[in-house]
């Protein structure tokens, strides 16, 4: 009866973990309208990093570290879910399913939250000038998206 009981409280422990783990390492689906709350090039690191909030005031953090405007092909992606509940960093892999659902997140986005010249106006920039010094916020997710989009 002992072990029964230790056995299942272990399965039930791993359940909580993989679905913590989960939860950690998964892309939200962000409450309409989704709008870029932070957009920042960290020179230090060569990271281009943007923050979205949705309506219920989730943020998602997501960027790409390594050379941005020379070599977009060999930036890595990464994001945070959650920073206020859990800080964690994931680093998901090259054309991964993860990054994957970022670059639909960042499709939808750019497709039904950015003005038809704007988007127009970022298809025509330069890879440089879509940074947040230059353009502002939603240059920089666009810009992320279009790495993210040649990669896959």
């Amino acid at each position: 009866m002992f072990k029964s009981l230790a056995l299942a409280a272990l399965i039930a422990v791993l359940l909580a973990f993989l679905g913590f783990q989960y939860y950690i390492t998964s892309v939200p689906e962000l409450v309409e309208p989704i709008a870029v709350e932070d957009a920042r090039f960290i020179e230090q690191d060569n990271s281009l990093i943007v923050t979205f909030q949705g309506s219920a005031g989730h943020r998602f953090t997501f960027g790409l570290r390594g050379d941005v405007t020379n070599e977009p092909e060999q930036t890595a992606l990464f994001f945070i879910r959650n920073p206020d509940l859990v800080p964690y960093v994931y680093w998901p892999g090259f054309r991964s399913n993860d990054e994957k659902r970022v670059l639909e997140l960042l499709e939808y986005w750019s497709e039904s939250h950015l003005p038809a010249d704007q988007l127009e106006s970022f298809r025509q920039a330069e890879p440089d000038e879509l940074m947040p010094d230059r353009l502002g916020g939603e240059a920089a997710a666009y810009r992320i998206y279009q790495v993210l989009e040649a990669r896959n």
